[in-house]
């Protein structure tokens, strides 16, 4: 409990944002928290509100150590590993260049990953690395974490990306098997999956 009335005291002092803010939405933030039967939950509400406010001021550079904070919280808030491995990423990692934008890169993987160790049965920690290694044309590996998000509940973007995957690696019999999949599976998706079935029937 000790902790986590520091952790309050932190997070209401992020809570004021800018000196323009009424001192009422101060007050009115603690009446919420306060409110909530877990507080817990409330602190990490107020946590993703202090993600949402650096956002939009362009403080991109404190926004992945809140994520961070979060997990230490709340370990099985999947979303906080997945928003804040891909903030990384897309967010921070692109503004370099060689080594430190690998580095970056390496650390959100291994932030995801952790993510997994501790929500393993949530496919969309597993489909968000495959994403990351398909972009960076690592096939066998994006496959690999495609696999495993199939062993549990999931998103018809898991056999899509694995299609496309087997069209980049121009194994067509197996891109044409997934949209067989897909096609079965998902009917939304059937005019679609009939669309890449007929093209790569063509190419071969």
């Amino acid at each position: 409990m000790r902790i986590l009335s520091i952790i309050f005291l932190l997070v209401f002092s992020s809570i004021v944002f800018c000196e323009d803010i009424e001192i009422g939405l101060k007050k009115q933030a603690a009446i919420d928290l306060c409110n909530f039967p877990d507080l817990t939950e409330g602190i990490v509400d107020l946590l993703y509100l202090t993600v949402d406010n650096y956002w939009h001021l362009g403080e991109y550079s404190k926004i992945f150590p809140v994520f961070n904070l979060i997990t230490k919280i709340l370990p099985e808030d999947t979303n906080a590993y997945l928003t804040g491995g891909w903030f990384l990423i897309n967010g921070i990692a692109s503004k370099y260049q060689g080594e430190k934008k690998e580095k970056i890169k390496n650390y959100a993987l291994e932030f995801m990953k952790k993510g997994i160790r501790k929500n393993p049965q949530d496919y969309r920690i597993y489909f968000e690395i495959a994403w990351f290694y398909f972009n960076e044309k690592k096939y066998k590996e994006a496959l690999e974490y495609l696999e495993m998000a199939e062993k549990f509940e999931h998103s018809f973007y898991v056999e899509n990306l694995k299609a496309h995957i087997y069209m980049k690696m121009n194994e067509k019999e197996r891109a044409i098997k997934e949209w067989e999949t897909i096609k079965e599976k998902y009917p939304e998706r059937k005019e679609i999956a009939e669309k890449f079935i007929k093209l790569l029937k063509e190419e071969k």
